[in-house]
């Protein structure tokens, strides 16, 4: 339920609102990092922004300013929401058409569609001389892809792991994630080191993408359909190429949108509420950037297309590490700074934790599993905000 605070006219004590400078503090904010002004914005911002529990009054009102917060939260869910259905619709349509698994094509064509954003927005910041930010940026989606994508949807529906999957992407991905954490937690990142991972995810992508082609000329027709698993739109013809497009780009813009909304959205709310940015920016901010990517893993898991899922999450970790931070290396080599550790070492643990994960419980990401994923998740957002909150 969606609670909304209350502004008593006629309170003796002073408004209080949050500061212009506390607001733009926490929307620099990288996925899963803050920068270094946060806590001191945090502590100037003088409280709340809106009245806390008041005497006197009488009838309420809701301040213009939390409405259109609230609002722009409920739109950003609605167009997620849309957005999850067309994008799962469009691919599971066009795995059968290739005919090869969703899977692949969550490891591919999802996962780079709902990381596209990020690409844009980090080769925007490396051109700036800021391959740091790119680089909380690249570390915070990496996490939320693996502790929280993954652990929400093993909880709605335990996530079959395909053998393709544990014998190349999951060893890929630990292997690539703790090479990037333990540079990054040493001697930091040369063009050459950033090249090499862009390297990698090229090869890598060549290879899936060639198999598959190898895979839809082999099986035909009849057995891409079977790679489908029991999904109530089988009983349907697929959709034509043109509106698997449509849908495909449709439903990419409106998680793109929606995500944005709904993260600012709940951010205004908080600061209103007079949550610190500090917190405000470890939490929502960067829960924000992996919106569509959980979106579409939920509505895959609905479908009964847990490959997909998983796919999608490990190949949005693939995309971020190789192609994101890859290209931003060769631009801009970031440098790392202290309060990237934990971040580092987290994700460096959780590309680990993958390989075993995958393999047990009959090759099965179980609910257990996904509750530990999520409390570890919740654990390093406390010492994250202690940290930033320390100053």
């Amino acid at each position: 339920m969606l609670r909304v605070h209350w502004v008593a006219i006629g309170a003796a004590e002073p408004e209080r609102r949050v500061s212009r400078e506390g607001h733009d503090s926490m929307r620099r904010v990288c996925s899963g990092t803050l920068r270094y002004d946060l806590a001191g914005a945090a502590r100037r911002s003088g409280g709340p922004g809106l009245h806390g529990p008041q005497s006197g009054g009488g009838a309420c009102i809701l301040r213009p300013e939390m409405m259109a917060y609230v609002l722009h939260f409920l739109g950003g869910l609605v167009l997620l929401l849309l957005g999850g259905r067309l994008l799962v619709a469009a691919s599971v349509d066009a795995a059968r058409r290739l005919r090869v698994s969703p899977l692949v094509v969550g490891l591919t064509l999802v996962a780079w569609g709902t990381s596209a954003p990020e690409l844009a927005l980090n080769l925007v910041s490396a051109a700036k001389g800021r391959g740091d930010l790119a680089l909380g940026n690249v570390v915070g989606a990496n996490i939320c892809n693996i502790a929280l994508v993954v652990s929400i949807c093993a909880l709605i529906k335990p996530l079959v792991v395909q053998e393709r999957l544990i014998k190349v992407e999951v060893w890929l991905n630990g292997a690539i994630l703790s090479f990037m954490a333990v540079l990054g937690l040493s001697a930091g990142f040369a063009r050459w080191e950033t090249g090499l991972m862009l390297g990698v995810f090229g090869a890598y992508s060549t290879w899936t993408v060639m198999a598959a082609l190898r895979q839809s000329v082999r099986e035909g027709a009849r057995a891409g359909a079977e790679t489908i698993g029991q999904d109530p739109m089988l009983q349907k013809s697929p959709m034509s190429w043109i509106m698997i497009g449509t849908a495909f780009l449709g439903g990419l813009a409106l998680l793109s949108i929606g995500g944005t909304l709904a993260s600012d959205g709940a951010s205004g709310v908080a600061l209103a509420m007079g949550v610190p940015p500090a917190i405000v920016g470890v939490t929502i901010v960067s829960i924000g950037t992996t919106l569509p990517e959980a979106v579409t893993g939920i509505m895959a898991v609905r479908k009964g297309q847990t490959d997909l899922a998983m796919g999608n999450a490990i190949g949005s970790c693939l995309f971020n590490a190789g192609a994101v931070f890859g290209l931003v290396g060769l631009i801009s080599p970031p440098h790392v700074d202290v309060t990237l550790a934990i971040p580092l070492a987290y994700m460096g643990l959780l590309g680990i934790a993958l390989i075993p994960i995958s393999r047990s419980f009959g090759k099965t990401v179980s609910r257990l599993e996904g509750a530990g994923l999520l409390a570890s998740y919740i654990v390093f957002l406390v010492i994250s905000a202690a940290a930033v909150a320390r100053g």
